[in-house]
């Protein structure tokens, strides 16, 4: 019996000449197989073949892109990497094929320097254990976190898309208050320290029971974990089981967001791992100098998406001159304008929906969060 044929580091499926040529010259040198075929035949193939870490799938003709993205997910392993290849030169089309799964889009006509540099991403990226995206949000108290992280969740659920919002604050955690639930009990018992004896060579795993218990639904596509109001104080948190319980809820999810790290270690080690992370400030001298500390703590090596959020007490605004200098000359990525109707009021009621700007500047955010999670 002849011995199975190695498989591959990229396959390709083009549908056209000019396509396979540039598949087969951006890929040579390397571990590849590039044929002529559309879509219902590639998918045929990923489905029976044994994975590969890369693969370009020509989708020129496809009447629905985006549930195509979604098949070839569905049939391809957590860890390929799928680039969709395309005529439609259109900004809003690639992000829907992003959301939909794929790790890229290329416009037609594909240059070979183009496929080496869907190759190369590919070399370089870390390897991740898990199909969604963490993004984790911090800030000075006040800064408007909470209000930013459940917009962003309705964000992602209007998209079509599923969110975990993760609260991991005991004590003044306002998530439940805005999406509107009470939490469940289940966030102490994973997060609890190890009980002793288990030995260092125990793996740490929980099961989906455990994270059910843990997750409250809000509203539609958006699931939140969140200590309970009367829960009592955690006696402290296990790091791997907390990196353990994010990555689980992004197999879960579509998109998990994290806020509320009460202190500096949880916060380093969230923001740490996260795929993205975002850093929120008002334009005041404590709520800026808070974010230089954090932006120090992070380093220059990870990516951050710096949002500044109006004050309502706008006699207290330091000038944006003044922002710059504090912030050594950078700019926000993006800046929200305050937004009353998000802000739930003492009795409870739900955040209202935002108007046109704050809308227009968090879709901003969202896009440029993902773009730093991609980088």
């Amino acid at each position: 019996m002849a011995a199975p044929s190695k498989t591959p580091f990229a396959r390709g499926f083009a549908g056209d000449a000019a396509t396979e040529r540039a598949l087969r010259a951006g890929l040579a040198g390397r571990e590849a197989r590039i044929r002529r075929a559309r879509l219902p035949a590639a998918l045929r193939a990923l489905a029976a073949e044994p994975a590969s870490r890369l693969v370009f799938v020509d989708i020129d003709g496809v009447k629905e892109p985006e549930a195509a993205a979604a098949r070839l997910t569905e049939v391809c392993a957590l860890e390929t990497a799928l680039v969709a290849v395309g005529s439609v030169d259109s900004a809003r089309f690639g992000r829907a094929l992003l959301q939909s799964g794929m790790a890229d889009y290329l416009v037609k006509p594909l240059s070979a320097a183009t496929v080496r540099e869907a190759a190369a991403a590919v070399d370089d990226a870390p390897e991740q254990s898990y199909a969604g995206e963490v993004i984790a949000v911090a800030g000075s108290p006040g800064s408007g976190v909470s209000t930013f992280v459940a917009a962003f969740a309705r964000g992602v659920a209007a998209d079509g898309r599923t969110a975990s919002v993760v609260d991991l604050d005991p004590v003044l955690g306002k998530l439940p208050r805005l999406l509107g639930v009470e939490p469940r009990g289940g966030l102490p018992a994973l997060l609890a320290p190890a009980a002793p004896g288990g030995g260092e060579d125990t793996p740490l795993s929980f099961g989906s029971a455990a994270i059910d218990e843990a997750s409250t639904p809000a509203s539609s596509g958006i699931s939140l974990v969140a200590y309970p109001a009367a829960g009592g104080l955690p006696e402290g948190r296990d790091a791997s089981a907390l990196s353990l319980l994010l990555g689980q809820l992004a197999n879960r999810t579509h998109v998990v967001l994290v806020a509320g790290m009460p202190d500096p270690e949880t916060q380093l080690l969230v923001m740490g791992e996260a795929d993205a992370r975002a850093v929120l400030y008002e334009p005041t001298v404590p709520s800026v100098s808070a974010a230089v500390r954090l932006l120090a703590r992070l380093g220059a090596d990870r990516p951050v998406t710096l949002v500044q959020c109006s004050t309502r007490r706008r006699r207290y605004a330091l000038s944006p001159a003044h922002v710059r200098y504090a912030l050594a000359d950078r700019r926000p990525d993006v800046v929200l304008p305050f937004e009353p109707a998000l802000h739930a009021d003492a009795t409870g009621k739900a955040p209202g929906t935002p108007g046109k700007a704050y809308d227009k500047a968090l879709r901003q955010a969202m896009e440029i969060v993902g773009r730093h999670h991609r980088a």
